[in-house]
């Protein structure tokens, strides 16, 4: 059973990445955002200070979240959905599974750096996610635009 939530509007999918766009429907993923709280994210917060946005499966747990996320000022929020459909991508292709995040350190660390031998294939779910999210950024001028050719050749669907 689905959890409650709303679909992406026509506006987020035409904001995020059409690279990451077409390969979420090749992947047979159908993202939604779900306006509360998930349970984990509750647990997550006794150490983080706030509850975080959290994706499981298709479903991206954000509280309060905006009807839509591509209204002009939400521009940081953008970046943050795109950040966590790459999530949704890993659940969809296989790659990650809440046991998977929750069993492997590796999977927790948000910060990569921008060296040339940087492997996508071997970077944790938050590393992948977090690029997906600065290639946002890099793509609305938010970010600095010699960034960009770097992210896009080792983000696999950001070559499409």
């Amino acid at each position: 059973m689905a959890p409650p939530g709303r679909p992406l509007t026509q506006g987020e999918w035409g904001s995020i990445h059409p690279g990451l766009a077409l390969a979420l429907q090749q992947s047979g993923a159908s993202p939604s955002v779900v306006p509360r709280a998930h349970p984990a994210a509750r647990v997550a917060a006794l150490w983080r200070g706030s509850i975080p946005v959290l994706t499981r499966g298709d479903a991206i747990f954000w509280p309060g979240a905006p009807a839509d996320l591509s209204q002009s000022g939400l521009e940081r929020r953008m970046a943050v959905l795109q950040h966590e459909l790459q999530h949704v991508l890993d659940y969809g292709t296989g790659r990650l599974s809440a046991l998977a995040y929750l069993s492997r350190p590796h999977n927790w660390r948000y910060e990569w750096a921008g060296s040339e031998d940087l492997d996508w294939a071997r970077l944790g779910a938050e590393q992948r996610a977090s690029m997906a999210g600065r290639l946002w950024l890099v793509d609305r001028g938010l970010a600095p635009a010699s960034e960009g050719a770097f992210l896009t050749a080792r983000i696999p669907w950001a070559r499409s």
